[in-house]
């Protein structure tokens, strides 16, 4: 029986791309293993969009009730646990909160570090291999010690988020305005010279030219103390200033190509 094969759907690629000698440039584009297009739009559809949107109205009619019966607001759900007393049916909430706590970091904050671990270094990582060494890092950095501090939350969160607004809005307008949803898939994973993501060296300066004042914009609004009433609004206004200049820099009258290729799939790990 033959292993199970997954044709790789590259849902955005904006400055460089993966090199097929297991080398990795920096760049910013998501490989999804799924069989075809309508699975990836059905599936972010299903599990982000509507997803999300559902447990944000559950969060917010709970607040919403909380608040009405004794004025106070849920900040956390162990907050919510907490007032639970009955002693059994609070263990019983505490450990359906743990399960609900890995669950998301596995999916969030664990599958996509291994498959880029294994994208870096392919003829050394599998999978598993990745997600020890993800683990590892994830205990060395001793993430609890840094969420003590208000400080490390509000600079680190802020900057983080400061800088993924600008990936966002130049990936969303270089795939669905620029390219049009048309990917050339085998050249995403080669590194010849006439590729269609090869650039400049494997590098796209109008995307960096895009993304570098973005991202510093961002930064400035989401950290200097003067800009404190907007500075909410930091990850929007990066993206928004990323779009348009990406927009405007990216070549004009160029025509491209979508092309996929199942014999770059590889077999699961």
């Amino acid at each position: 029986m033959k292993p199970p094969r997954y044709s790789p759907i590259p849902a955005y690629t904006t400055t460089t791309s993966h090199r097929s000698n297991g080398k990795a440039g920096i760049g910013t584009h998501t490989t999804c293993l799924l069989g075809t297009k309508r699975a990836v739009v059905l599936g972010n559809l299903t599990g982000i969009l509507l997803n999300m949107m559902l447990f944000a109205l559950i969060v917010i009619v709970l607040s919403g009730a909380q608040f009405h019966i004794n004025g106070q607001i849920i900040k956390s759900p162990a907050d919510i646990v907490s007032t639970i007393a009955s002693p059994v049916w609070r263990t019983v909430a505490s450990l359906a909160l743990i399960v609900l706590t890995i669950a998301v970091n596995l999916v969030a904050n664990f599958v996509a570090p291994n498959y880029m671990l294994c994208d870096l270094f392919p003829r050394w990582l599998t999978f598993r291999r990745a997600g020890v060494v993800t683990a590892i890092i994830g205990l060395v950095i001793l993430p609890w010690n840094l969420y003590n501090s208000p400080l490390v939350i509000q600079y680190f969160l802020g900057g983080l988020g400061a800088i993924l607004g600008p990936f966002f809005g130049l990936i969303m307008v270089d795939y669905w305005l620029i390219r049009r949803q048309r990917l050339n898939i085998p050249d995403l994973y080669s590194a010849a010279a006439d590729g269609a993501y090869h650039y400049r060296d494997g590098f796209n300066p109008r995307a960096f030219y895009a993304l570098a004042p973005a991202a510093l914009i961002s930064l400035v609004i989401a950290l200097v103390p003067v800009f404190q009433s907007v500075s909410d609004f930091s990850w929007i206004i990066g993206a928004v200033i990323a779009a348009l200049l990406h927009l405007m820099l990216a070549p004009k009258n160029q025509t491209y190509q979508h092309l996929d290729d199942e014999a770059i799939a590889r077999p699961s790990q």
